[in-house]
């Protein structure tokens, strides 16, 4: 039952912090959200402080892997996984179905990223959190994918610096979107905005045609 309560402190604390902010937040607001009496000082049976909340909140759901939990086998390969989802799919289609499990990946972790990138009253040890836990997963899982598809014969381009690009691009669409009430100012749909970062990258790869679809 505490591990239940823990819990249900713990998600109630991102969605308030998510929606108005790290230090406007009370704890008594806390207590209630998640189903306690409120100005209790229930959640202190499971949290010392408001900050550890945070931080642990913050960690529990960026460790919630779920489909991105292979990619942390260094043995994991990114083009073999593609190829299993999408075996008639071209290089183009492979690479946008990755950025789009990005896209899912950042509202999954919406309460996270909005506290992350709108409140500027957060700590260090929680930005270091995000980015071990799920910035350097995400970019790592690009670099691996585009290593994986890249001609021999370009190995010698700066591929990390290239997927630093594309997460940053996909973490970008989701923020501009989520800032303008879940759509994107410019009325570009996310399919056609990360068909396009794919086409980039494909285009970057450099391929003439000769290896599988890389062009298509």
């Amino acid at each position: 039952m505490a591990d239940s309560t823990r819990e249900r402190v713990m998600a109630a604390a991102l969605r308030l912090f998510g929606e108005q902010g790290f230090a406007r937040t009370t704890v008594t607001q806390i207590e209630r959200a998640a189903g306690l009496s409120g100005g209790s000082g229930a959640m202190y049976r499971h949290f010392r402080s408001k900050d550890e909340l945070l931080v642990e909140a913050v960690r529990s759901r960026l460790t919630e892997r779920g489909e991105w939990a292979s990619f942390l086998d260094p043995d994991f390969s990114v083009l073999a996984w593609l190829d299993s989802l999408e075996p008639q799919g071209s290089t183009v289609d492979k690479l946008t179905m990755l950025c789009r499990m990005g896209l899912a990946r950042l509202e999954h972790d919406r309460d996270v990223n909005r506290i992350l990138m709108r409140d500027n009253s957060i700590g260090t040890d929680v930005l270091e959190v995000f980015r071990r836990e799920e910035y350097l997963v995400f970019v790592s899982a690009v670099l691996r994918g585009l290593m994986e598809l890249t001609d021999p014969q370009r190995q010698e381009q700066d591929w990390e610096a290239a997927a630093a690009v594309v997460v940053g691009a996909v973490a970008h669409y989701w923020l501009i979107s989520d800032t303008f009430g879940g759509e994107h100012p410019t009325a570009v749909g996310p399919d056609r905005y990360l068909r396009s970062i794919a086409e980039m990258v494909v285009a970057r790869l450099g391929w003439t045609g000769t290896q599988g679809e890389g062009t298509a």
